[in-house]
């Protein structure tokens, strides 16, 4: 069993991939602080490794790249994993405004991302808070009902039981439409990503 990161390692390893990836997008520091609402020096502050930041800060930021938050928080790809068990009495959960995550078993060198979401949120939120990302998404609805948005279509109400696939690359955003929060499963591929000095490609 691996032994959780020292805080100040994780924020080390939280920083350089944030920095990976905004130089990668040849973003600045302004330039990320306006995609994601974080400011300029919170965004210097984890690159340095000072501080880790909370998850709603790194989920702004990932939204910000347009990357998934998972290709931010993992550390290192661990080796070739076959298999992975992820056991429910361990699982994290991770809570903004808007949703809670609750990861999934995944591998890190994989291509899937799943998680478990709680949707709280009844409106859309700001589009700077609509997720994007690379690859395609799977969503099924576990409880609850939802409305499944994306940019320049009109929303799709799924009920209980009903699945959407799309491109994730499209802005998209959930919003509760049951009288309790709606639980979905959320299933993203991210492809195998290859970190060379400054620079992060997909193949």
């Amino acid at each position: 069993m691996s032994e959780r990161a020292h805080p100040a390692v994780k924020a080390l390893s939280i920083g350089v991939n944030i920095r990976r990836y905004r130089t990668a997008e040849g973003l600045t520091l302004k330039e990320l602080a306006e995609r994601s609402g974080v400011s300029i020096a919170t965004i210097s502050k984890i690159e340095n490794g000072k501080i880790s930041g909370g998850f709603e800060t790194i989920y702004k930021i990932a939204r910000g790249l347009g990357v998934l938050v998972t290709e931010i928080i993992i550390e290192g790809n661990g080796g070739e994993e076959c298999q992975v068990v992820h056991r429910r009495d361990k699982a994290d959960v991770h809570r903004t405004a808007l949703y809670d995550y609750y990861p999934q078993a995944f591998r890190r060198a994989g291509a899937l991302n799943p998680y478990v979401m709680v949707i709280h949120t009844r409106e859309p939120p700001d589009p700077r808070d609509w997720s994007v990302h690379d690859g395609e998404e799977v969503v099924l609805v576990l409880s609850g009902r939802i409305d499944l948005h994306q940019e320049n279509a009109a929303p799709v109400r799924l009920d209980e039981g009903d699945s959407a696939c799309f491109e994730s690359g499209r802005r998209h955003c959930f919003v509760c439409a049951s009288a309790r929060p709606a639980r979905i499963l959320s299933v993203s591929t991210r492809g195998p990503a290859t970190r060379t000095a400054g620079r992060l490609t997909y193949s």
